[in-house]
């Protein structure tokens, strides 16, 4: 890939969407694209299929992150999901992946270190 990855943050959350917008905002490796709602990613997605990868927030009012990501990947089908979520059992993560995702970052997590990590996963 050249260029910035552009990523899809996807998170209900309007303080989590601020502290990853400014943390991402500093890796010149990651373009992001932030919304908090699902339907807003959908129609994000149908309009300009062209994301390298989601970020998606697992709980969410109206729809869940595991439920989110299989609308989107009706859009894309290749399209790689991170899941991140407050919930940390191995049983609850194992879920995560099991649903087919790339991997699951633990909130709270290190706003300094979070490109790297997304980075990482997706590699």
């Amino acid at each position: 890939m050249t260029g910035a990855m552009r990523l899809l943050f996807v998170d209900d959350d309007a303080d989590i969407r601020t502290i990853v917008t400014l943390a991402l905002g500093l890796d010149p490796m990651i373009a992001l694209v932030a919304v908090g709602t699902p339907d807003e990613a959908i129609a994000l997605v149908a309009s300009a299929p062209s994301f390298d990868a989601a970020l998606l927030d697992v709980s969410m009012p109206a729809m869940d992150g595991p439920a989110l990501r299989a609308a989107l990947r009706a859009i894309m089908p290749d399209l790689p999901v991170i899941f991140m979520t407050a919930h940390s059992r191995a049983h609850e993560l194992a879920a995560l992946r099991a649903v087919g995702a790339v991997g699951v970052i633990v909130k709270p997590f290190d706003p300094l270190t979070l490109g790297a990590q997304i980075r990482d996963l997706l590699h």
